[in-house]
């Protein structure tokens, strides 16, 4: 906005004016000044502001894969071109990764189909053992019960076949806690093997396979001793028996010893391999493993896609900053280079807190770049101040460039003279009439021959005209020439 002059302008050309005025009246002639008339015209109200210039799109590239670059020759100020690939990688490690990717994924496949494969058969046996203890248990059942029938109220056992059933049955029991514990033992191995084939130590499977055939025979051995003595016991003979009842005694007790080696048979290859059945959670573990596996694949493959498209360049513009050089590994995230674009081109200004209320979005503009003028238009208004260096905090504004040519350069300094308002057919005056003091805005008017000092109520300024709202009327006569108080009601005219 054009302030105008302010009361007292200039000690000497105070002192000239009223030099000037003395002598005048002191000779009885008027004072001759350059005045102009109000008037109306049309006005603008400008605000001026120097900016720098830059691409309205910016982006910085960033590398979407870690990878070695093979091919990138930009440097600060380059010029590109939409769809330029500027950036090539080399694609053996990825591919590598790729390669080395399917080659886990399809371990873990065999490694799930092959541990559930074996948890099922293992499941078929548990199943027939279960199975065949249950007609064991109901068989034994039967012949021992036809055995108490045989025997009831018929015999008392004397003292010496007390004496050896005792025998026998501690051995029994004996043998029964010896299996018991191999069995336990047995089941402890058996887990460690599938932790073993988990983890494929060939060594401990090994180990464990020999440790755990050892315990098999260990068990075998002491069935067929619990088999024996069980015969032993069933073949004590019963007293007061008839030869045949005596017959059918043995007979039973001979088939209940067979039952009973083949029950605990049974019993020791359900304890086995109830232990190496995968229940829900092991397999859905193994189902995880493998569909990491994929993902890994997957990854891998998306990985060498990337890599093998490049970087590509999204839109015309100018490499304003450049990251990396050719030859050095990319790692993924970080920065490439970034580009402004050179077709698309914007003016950014800060304006002050006096004038930032006067613009607004859609504003033209005129601007002046290395002596070339273009017209813009307002397109962004931020809402954060910024203070750069000690200047005060300025509103950043961007004034959009209509046509820019191969002129305009991005980074250099552009003046702005953004058109906030306009006026038609409204009163003015020249801004060399126009003054204010602390009582307001004011100018001085040659009124019936002499100086008058006219305040006025201001509307628009431009760089040559202010608009009168109130306080003078169409042609009224103002002074343009630099004046003071001391001329007020001395005669003048105009030169």
């Amino acid at each position: 906005m054009k302030t105008g002059r302010i009361l007292a302008v200039g000690g000497a050309v105070a002192v000239l004016a009223a030099s000037a005025i003395l002598m005048t009246a002191f000779l009885g002639k008027a004072t001759g000044y350059s005045t102009d008339t109000a008037g109306y015209r049309s006005i603008s109200e400008d605000v001026e502001a120097t900016g720098d210039v830059h691409g309205v799109d910016s982006t910085t590239y960033y590398a979407t894969v870690t990878a070695p670059i093979s091919f990138y020759n930009l440097k600060t100020g380059d010029e590109v071109k939409r769809g330029d690939m500027v950036v090539q990688y080399d694609l053996e490690d990825l591919i590598n990764a790729r390669d080395q990717a399917v080659l886990n994924s399809k371990s873990a496949e065999n490694s799930m189909n092959g541990q559930v494969q074996a948890s099922d058969k293992n499941q078929a046996k548990y199943n027939k053992a279960a199975s065949d203890i249950e007609i064991y248990r109901t068989t034994y059942a039967l012949f021992r019960q036809a055995n108490d029938y045989v025997n009831q109220g018929q015999y008392q056992e004397n003292w010496d076949i007390s004496c050896i059933a005792d025998g026998i049955n501690k051995n029994l029991a004996q043998k029964n806690a010896d299996i018991a514990t191999k069995t336990s033992d047995l089941n402890l191995k058996s887990v460690a093997l599938q932790k073993a084939e988990a983890e494929g130590d060939e060594a401990a499977m090994k180990k464990i396979y020999k440790e755990m055939e050892g315990l098999q025979s260990d068990i075998a051995k002491l069935n067929q001793d619990v088999a024996n003595l069980n015969s032993d016991l069933a073949g004590l003979p019963p007293a007061n028996l008839s030869p045949e009842e005596y017959a059918q005694t043995v007979l039973n007790g001979n088939w209940m010893s067979d039952i009973m080696r083949n029950w605990t048979e049974a019993s020791t290859v359900k304890n086995t391999y109830e232990n190496q059945i995968l229940n829900s959670y092991q397999k859905e573990q193994l189902r995880n493993s493998f569909d990491l596996s994929t993902l890994s694949v997957d990854s891998a493959e998306e990985n060498l896609a990337k890599a093998g498209s490049g970087v590509t360049v999204d839109f015309d513009g100018i490499v304003t900053e450049s990251f990396v050089e050719n030859g050095s590994v990319a790692v993924k995230g970080s920065p490439l280079f970034t580009i402004e674009s050179s077709n698309d081109i914007k003016v950014d200004v800060g304006i002050s807190k006096y004038d930032i209320g006067k613009i607004n979005v859609g504003q033209k503009a005129d601007i002046s770049i290395a002596g070339n003028t273009y017209t813009g238009t307002v397109t962004e208004i931020k809402r954060l101040a910024e203070a750069k260096n000690s200047d005060k905090a300025k509103v950043p504004v961007s004034v959009r460039i209509d046509s820019p040519d191969d002129r305009v350069y991005i980074g250099l300094e552009a003046d702005v003279t953004i058109h906030t308002s306009e006026k038609e057919g409204v009163l003015t005056i020249p801004s060399e009439a126009y003054y204010a003091d602390d009582f307001g805005d004011y100018c001085y008017v040659i009124r019936d021959g002499v100086v008058a000092k006219q305040y006025i109520t201001i509307g628009l300024s431009s760089e040559d005209h202010i608009e009168v709202e109130a306080g003078l009327a169409n042609g009224d006569v103002v002074i343009v020439d630099a004046i003071t108080d001391d001329a007020i009601g001395k005669k003048a005219e105009p030169k």
